[in-house]
């Protein structure tokens, strides 16, 4: 069983890749494994090779992001199992669950994943990672209204700029394990970009990949995944230019131009962009503050109502 890690910045499309690899029958699409990075924190210490097993799960019980996978661990009797093996058990035991038994890829979707290539890679060698990269402005259009993330456009586009930066040197640093995939390509031209993508991965492409149904939204996602499902919705790549305004757009455009261009996203103000005035960074800052705050009970009253305790 060996594992491909989609990683990018937040609402770049990386459930979506998720979703199509998912409806693989050799593929099993977990949900977001942020949990991981607590696995090796816990263990960073001492010896990742043999970990106490029950322990560590004992105290990742009481995280949320782990109890998203409705997992019963309270009959685990391993004692000790290496960093590798520990994360794996407990893919196998999610594939139980859904009924998808002894995948040979298991596909790990969560965006941060591009923040850890150097540490993935080396725990997993056999790993893939798959970079996916939107364009800025439609990434900012999509993570402005959710109760989490930047609340403002230029926090938006620092925030894409930072996270980007991130996937590039993982492509720069391992051009033979990370693959780059644009969402655009992916949403327009499914059929041949997954293709491609699975020649890639060493697997063979299915027709049924091209539907994207091969994830099970959790339900503490699920509000802010509703297209997960359905076949991709080309309306998505240029809805952007209806979401946001002229300003925010050429906001975005005064900070992150340059990057947007070099990726092949063509600006609409370019170098002719004009930057935020002083008033509008006051209150952008102050936006950002007070924003931050209700979001935090947004967030509180989502996790309360679609989480088991």
């Amino acid at each position: 069983m060996r594992p491909v890690f989609i990683g990018g910045c937040e609402r770049s499309g990386t459930t979506l890749l998720g979703s199509m690899l998912g409806g693989h029958n050799d593929c099993l699409c977990v949900p977001e494994m942020q949990f991981k990075f607590n696995i090796l924190r816990l263990t960073a210490s001492g010896d990742q090779n043999s970990v106490d097993t029950v322990n560590i799960l004992r105290r990742l019980s009481d995280r949320s992001r782990f109890r998203i996978w409705e997992l019963d661990v309270a009959s685990v009797t391993h004692k000790r199992l290496s960093c590798r093996e520990l994360i794996e058990w407990i893919v196998t035991a999610y594939s139980q669950k859904v009924g998808k038994p002894a995948p040979a890829v298991w596909v790990d979707h969560t965006p941060a994943n591009i923040r850890y290539a150097w540490t993935l890679l080396h725990l997993f060698p056999d790993a893939k990672m798959i970079h996916i990269i939107r364009d800025g402005r439609a990434v900012a259009a999509s993570i402005l209204p959710l109760d989490w993330g930047p609340n403002g456009i230029d926090y938006a586009a620092r925030f894409w700029a930072e996270r980007l930066a991130y996937g590039l040197a993982a492509e720069s640093l391992w051009p033979d394990k990370v693959i780059r995939i644009r969402y655009e390509d992916l949403v327009q031209y499914p059929e041949n970009t997954s293709t491609e993508l699975c020649k890639a991965l060493a697997i063979n492409y299915e027709s049924a990949m091209s539907q994207a149904t091969g994830f099970q939204v959790p339900k503490y996602s699920a509000s802010q995944h509703t297209l997960i499902g359905n076949a991709p919705d080309r309306a998505r790549v240029d809805a952007w230019m209806r979401e946001l305004t002229s300003r925010q757009i050429e906001i975005f455009e005064s900070i992150a131009s340059d990057l947007l261009e070099s990726l092949g996203y063509v600006p609409k103000f370019g170098l002719h962009a004009r930057r935020m005035s002083r008033m509008e960074r006051i209150g952008s800052d102050l936006r950002e503050l007070y924003k931050k705050e209700l979001n935090r009970h947004r967030k509180h009253r989502r996790k309360k109502t679609t989480i088991p305790s």
